[in-house]
């Protein structure tokens, strides 16, 4: 069961057999099933999230009240609301299992507590952190108006992840690539024809 998240950790930082150990030995672990949520906006930020097995997706909601999908998490992952652990504030996002999911949960006591007795692990964490923040910048710029056309936006999704596009509702992808469900059906068709004619 924890296999996945000793090979994450094993792979981000060297951190020691035995704090490995005590890092394992506080985690929750949680059944998710598709359509629940494991966090709320106005939550308490008290866990970071690591992804066995299913998939997520993180969302808020827009000025006119409609979701919209920020991340989408696939396993071997962790995932929360790093803004709110950030800063202390409560969550300002949802987090919705896709599909049923087992989920290992790290207490934000833990891992205040790890950051002061394992420097490997506070590494570790910050360099979580990094890579969902260049990540964020990196979705908001091909989204925003000067960014990546909608086609290239699915384009890259679909080369990047041919597997899970399968698994996403096609609503909560259209979400994601900032387009109407109606243009992600368009997008699907013109790379159909795109791909024909490229062979």
């Amino acid at each position: 069961m924890f296999s996945a998240v000793k090979k994450v950790f094993s792979q981000k930082t060297a951190v020691s057999e035995k704090d490995l150990k005590k890092i394992i030995s506080v985690l929750e672990v949680r059944l998710v099933k598709r359509k629940k949520n494991i966090l709320d906006a106005g939550d308490e930020p008290d866990f970071m999230y690591f992804l066995n097995k299913g998939l997520f997706r993180a969302y808020t909601y827009d000025f006119k009240g409609d979701e919209q999908t920020t991340d989408l998490i696939t396993e071997n992952n962790w995932f929360g609301d790093f803004k709110s652990f950030i800063t202390g504030r409560k969550a300002t996002l949802y987090l919705e299992a896709l599909e049923d999911s087992q989920v290992l949960l790290l207490s934000t006591k833990n891992i205040r507590r790890f950051c002061d007795e394992i420097p490997k692990f506070e590494r570790a964490l910050r360099q979580t952190i990094e890579f969902y923040f260049v990540k964020s910048i990196d979705q908001a710029k091909k989204i925003s108006y000067a960014g990546c056309p909608a086609q290239e936006r699915y384009r890259e999704f679909s080369r990047k992840n041919p597997m899970l596009e399968k698994r996403i509702p096609a609503h909560h992808l259209a979400s994601y690539l900032g387009v109407k469900p109606e243009t992600l059906s368009r997008l699907k068709h013109s790379e159909i024809q795109y791909t024909k004619t490229r062979q």
